[in-house]
């Protein structure tokens, strides 16, 4: 196991049971933090999840690694689609995995060398430090243990060859008195880990259906202005409407009275279609303090209504519509 196994919500799930894009989806709306997991046969592939998104991924078969990152997320599609695989899924506290994720995003203060040139007192008081994250890693021929340090407390260690996490710190003594072992340690401040280049892996075609889906509701919210533009209503400033939103603000720029893509959307469908209608709201109550609510939404409701006609044989569209109706929007 290359990552600890954390608390479990499910395991061994079978692979038609389970919707793998609205657990992704779910992953980035509650900022998850943990392991989802997928085996056939022999093969495991471990797929790291931190705050929502996918920084590292494995696969491998009896301990040797067979594919890393998104080679290994492709193995784990591949296997879902087919169906031959099953799925489990746990959970970590935050402050687990950022120990974690420094082994693979940070520079090592020292890499492989053998324990007897250090003294694990010194080690265990340098991880002990406030406002530090710490990663020791002992490794001999047989396995590799991995202890893991928040803010200077101790939250646990797990061993590759269960990933069960245990918080027995006297552990590490025993595998310094070994002998033939070597250590290796990852530390960084939390205020450093938080400019690190943690990278977003992507799960391939779910991805891909995710960001169609962001294009689509703006293709809805660009008709939108451009109808009501056709009758003279026009707002200002529409990159000011987008103030104050998480997600849309940093993501979406107004260029030629359009709405476009400027930076890759990364939220789950929720938030995104939330954030949506947001916008719309504000672009309405903006219109509406000139042109007075009844008015705008006649207009709104003859828009909404053009745009089903225009698109009404695209399920997709005409599922995205069916949220975004005139009853949930606000004037």
């Amino acid at each position: 196991m290359k990552f600890p196994l954390g608390q479990e919500i499910y395991k061994k799930t079978p692979a038609p049971l389970v919707n793998l894009k609205e657990l992704i989806s779910w992953f980035r709306l509650e900022k998850f933090n943990g392991l989802l997991m997928g085996e056939t046969s022999n093969i495991i592939t471990e797929i790291l999840v931190y705050d929502g998104k996918i920084p590292k991924a494995f696969t491998e078969r009896n301990g040797e690694v067979l594919a890393e990152d998104c080679s290994a997320i492709e193995i784990f599609i591949n296997d879902y689609l087919a169906r031959v695989s099953s799925l489990s899924l746990f959970s970590y506290d935050k402050e687990l995995i950022t120990p974690i994720l420094i082994l693979y995003f940070s520079t090592p203060n020292i890499l492989h060398e053998e324990t007897y040139l250090f003294v694990p007192e010194r080690l265990i008081d340098e991880s002990r430090k406030e406002n530090t994250l710490s990663h020791i890693l002992i490794e001999d021929l047989e396995d590799k243990v991995h202890f893991l340090f928040y803010n200077g407390i101790f939250k646990g260690y797990y061993s590759e060859k269960d990933g069960v996490i245990r918080e027995d710190l006297n552990f590490l003594f025993e595998l310094f008195n070994k002998g033939n072992t070597f250590v290796s340690f990852y530390q960084t401040s939390i205020k450093d880990f938080e400019r690190l280049d943690v990278s977003s892996l992507k799960f391939s075609f779910i991805e891909d259906e995710i960001n169609k889906w962001v294009e689509r509701l703006l293709e809805y919210v660009n008709f939108i202005i451009g109808y009501y533009d056709e009758h003279g209503m026009h707002v200002e400033n529409l990159n000011r409407v987008l103030e104050g939103l998480n997600i849309l603000f940093n993501s979406l720029v107004c260029l030629d009275n359009k709405f476009i893509i400027k930076r890759e959307i990364i939220g789950s469908y929720d938030e995104i279609e939330n954030e949506i209608v947001e916008l719309i709201k504000r672009i309405n109550k903006e219109l509406s303090d000139l042109w007075g609510k009844k008015f705008v939404y006649q207009k709104y409701i003859q828009g909404y209504k053009s745009f089903m006609e225009k698109y009404k044989n695209d399920k997709v569209i005409m599922e995205l519509l069916d949220r975004i109706n005139p009853e949930n929007i606000e004037f």
